[in-house]
């Protein structure tokens, strides 16, 4: 997955460098793209709602252990927002739009895109932390299971808790953290599109 989103990237640039400013749409590729872009989340956004939806298991699993493991989620995202404000004090943004990076949730295709109809910088800024977000849970979920605890390191990939880093979470912890995973990842990218409403778009 990681190489596959480095060479997305590394194509965009090349294409964008390149070869577009010679295709004869060029002036109005923004005004494009833009409209492209809205569309595409619109129906991302819309496949995640049906799966999430058509999820029999993840009733279940809710009916098992009850509503209370809304906790956790709620726990994570206002973690994430606490320290994203925090950390705005150290650096060269705004609180606001610290948060609203923060607010990708490890969602690096999302986020940045929202962001970038308020600032290229801090659509940058939201792309960085996010995919790096998403991949220290990747490498880190093995290590700090046992250190910190189980339920803790659900919340480390953000969404991706719910699909890519689901078997991780139960191959390091066991298959009782599974479900919070998971509701922790549905949880934060019920959120996600939050995002924009942070910097006032």
């Amino acid at each position: 997955m990681s190489k596959w989103i480095v060479i997305s990237v590394a194509c965009g640039i090349v294409i964008g460098y390149l070869f577009l400013p010679k295709a004869p749409f060029y002036d109005s590729y923004s005004e494009i793209s833009g409209k492209l872009i809205i569309v595409l989340l619109c129906v991302l956004l819309f496949i995640i709602g049906v799966t999430l939806g058509r999820d029999e298991q993840m009733v279940k699993n809710l009916k098992n252990v009850g509503f209370g493991i809304l906790v956790f989620p709620v726990a994570a995202i206002s973690g994430t927002f606490i320290f994203t404000a925090i950390a705005s004090l150290f650096l060269p943004i705004t609180m606001r739009e610290a948060m609203a990076a923060g607010c990708g949730f490890g969602w690096y295709s999302f986020a940045p895109v929202v962001l970038l109809d308020y600032s290229s910088r801090i659509s940058a800024i939201a792309f960085l932390l996010n995919v790096i977000r998403e991949l220290a849970g990747i490498a880190l979920i093995p290590v700090l299971a046992k250190k910190i605890g189980y339920i803790e390191v659900t919340t480390m990939p953000g969404v991706a808790a719910m699909d890519v880093c689901l078997p991780i979470v139960e191959k390091a912890t066991d298959s009782s953290i599974v479900v919070i995973s998971f509701v922790v990842g549905a949880g934060m990218c019920l959120t996600v599109p939050l995002t924009g409403f942070i910097v006032g778009l």
